[in-house]
């Protein structure tokens, strides 16, 4: 099934999509009917057979997971194209990413502009780009946990996904490695675009053959298989379950492989009018246009 949340006369809804059609499940959002378990897929099983939805809007397919786990490298071709890094001995899952940067498929990501609090904070180091911060693409496969996980072993690992989504992992570069601020540069308002559907993990069960790949403007910046990974889902719910308690609706975006602007040479950073789309077999694409933000007021 194919999952998704949408806004229908001023209301929020959870659907099941097929087609170009989507069908009311009765909840209000994605969240509430993946903690119901089973009585929320059978609600979701039995949507198709009423009317569809008329929809005004497509929503990201989860807009208040309780948490977003990250892992900076988990392609080992990210880690190789920056020279500086140096790979652990163990896992890292190194950053969150937080609900309030979450946006849909065809939303804008917006980039803060030079002026922004955090510039002035950072000092003249925080690296800019013409057009304010210097701000990155990354797609990720994002997994969408079912039921709560607690000390889980890898190998029963996949029975704690309820499906996969797309997750662009925008980041502004200029205070991600200022002082090491991750989490503040990885988290602006719209810097989380998810979509454009959550698919069901029965739907997908040869997940290592996932090809995930972004594109800006057209040309195609990364392409990678999830297999690719070097601590792939059932890996990594076992480890993060071992310290944090995984509640059904909490999701983990996956890792980036080489390919971000970042890295190249020369540099390369999203500016408005450009177009970012992400996409992964079975689940879709990911489009959303970039767009300049306004100057805000500075505090005195």
């Amino acid at each position: 099934m194919r999952i998704v949340q949408y806004e229908s006369g001023g209301v929020t809804g959870c659907g099941v999509s097929v087609g170009d059609d989507v069908f009311a499940t009765g909840y209000a959002d994605t969240v509430a009917l993946v903690r119901d378990g089973e009585r929320g897929l059978d609600a979701a099983r039995a949507a198709t057979d009423g009317e569809p939805v008329e929809v005004d809007r497509l929503l990201a397919p989860i807009t208040n997971p309780g948490k977003i786990f990250g892992s900076g490298v988990n392609y080992a071709s990210h880690g190789d194209e920056d020279p500086d890094y140096v790979f652990p001995d163990e896992v890292v899952w190194d950053f969150i990413k937080l609900s309030s940067a979450i946006v849909g498929t065809g939303e804008p990501i917006v980039i803060p502009p030079a002026d922004d609090v955090i510039v002035r904070q950072s000092g003249s180091s925080a690296k800019l780009s013409e057009h304010g911060f210097a701000v990155d693409w990354e797609v990720e496969l994002g997994v969408v946990i079912g039921k709560r996980a607690k000390n889980v072993r890898r190998d029963d690992g996949i029975d704690y996904i309820f499906g996969y989504t797309i997750f662009n992992d925008v980041g502004a570069r200029s205070v991600q490695f200022h002082n090491d601020q991750k989490d503040l540069g990885k988290n602006f308002d719209t810097f989380c675009p998810t979509g454009p559907c959550i698919v069901t993990k029965d739907e997908l069960p040869d997940w290592e053959s996932i090809r995930i790949e972004s594109f800006v403007n057209g040309e195609r910046k990364q392409p990678a298989l999830v297999g690719e990974q070097l601590c792939p889902p059932p890996v990594a719910i076992e480890w993060l379950s071992s310290i944090i308690t995984l509640e059904p609706g909490d999701c983990l975006s996956t890792g980036t492989p080489a390919g971000c602007g970042t890295f190249r040479n020369p540099q390369e950073f999203l500016a408005p009018s450009d177009v970012v789309t992400c996409t992964a077999t079975g689940v879709g694409e990911l489009t959303n246009p970039v767009v300049a933000g306004t100057t805000r007021t500075r505090p005195k």
